[in-house]
């Protein structure tokens, strides 16, 4: 199944419907999609039509994700599908400690920001 991202803007938020499989020929779709840093603040990812995700996926996804951290834009997602998810998991189990004390935060943490009990505040 090929690779899409559908977004649609309301207001300040954007949200994306990323459909398919993110792989190694996909995974530059993400690269080119625009999302304004003027007028976005957050970015929702509704991830329920992802079905596969490779082991460059993650890196796609985590690049994404850093550029709009950078520009100020927060990025929750939500819906996961259980084999992207547990490649997540993968990800971080494979990931040296971080921190001062060896903690895990894990590369993906920014993708696992859920969307559910944040306090997102439209100014």
């Amino acid at each position: 199944m090929d690779f899409r991202v559908m977004p649609r803007r309301y207001g300040p938020t954007v949200y994306l419907a990323p459909a398919g499989e993110l792989d190694l020929e996909s995974r530059f779709a993400l690269d080119e999609l625009y999302i304004g840093a003027d007028e976005a603040t957050v970015v929702a990812c509704d991830m329920r039509h992802l079905t596969f995700m490779d082991v460059t996926g993650p890196n796609g996804l985590i690049a994404f994700v850093d550029r709009l951290d950078c520009r100020g834009i927060r990025f929750y997602a939500y819906n996961w599908q259980p084999q992207p998810y547990r490649l997540l998991d993968l990800v971080d189990a494979l990931s040296p400690p971080t921190g001062a004390k060896g903690t895990r935060g894990g590369p993906t943490a920014l993708l696992r920001r859920p969307l559910r009990g944040s306090t997102v505040h439209h100014g």
